[in-house]
C-alpha cells in the first residue's frame, strides 16, 4: 500500500512455511551480514496473480515526518511574519507612548 501516491498492489499467492534449520541453503540466502539474530522460518510466496487497484477510493495518508517536511516552508514564513509583527507592534507602541 502506497498511501501518499494512492497505489495499491493486490497479490494473489500461496504461502509456504520453510523451517530454516532444515534448509541451510535458504537460510544462507536470507542471512543479513552483521545482523546477530538468526531467523527460524521463512515464508515463500508462490505468485498466482497480481493487480494494481484503481486509486479513486484510496485516501492519501502521510507519515508525521512527511507532513513536517511539507509544512516546513509555511512554518518558516509564519515565524518571519510573527517576528515582523512584533517589530511593528513595538514601533507602534513606542510611537503611541504605550508599552505592550
Amino acid at each position: 500500500m502506497d498511501y501518499p501516491n494512492r497505489r495499491r498492489l493486490k497479490i494473489f499467492a500461496h504461502a509456504e512455511v520453510k523451517t530454516l534449520a532444515d534448509n541451510p541453503e535458504l537460510a544462507q540466502a536470507l542471512a543479513t551480514p552483521g545482523y546477530k539474530a538468526l531467523p527460524e522460518r521463512a515464508l515463500l510466496f508462490h505468485l498466482d496473480a497480481f493487480d494494481w487497484n484503481c486509486p479513486q477510493h484510496i485516501t492519501p495518508r502521510f507519515t508525521e515526518e512527511e507532513v513536517a517536511e511539507a509544512i516546513l516552508p509555511v512554518r518558516k514564513r509564519m515565524m518571519e511574519l510573527e517576528s515582523e509583527n512584533k517589530v511593528l507592534r513595538d514601533k507602534l507602541a513606542v510611537s503611541e507612548g504605550t508599552v505592550l
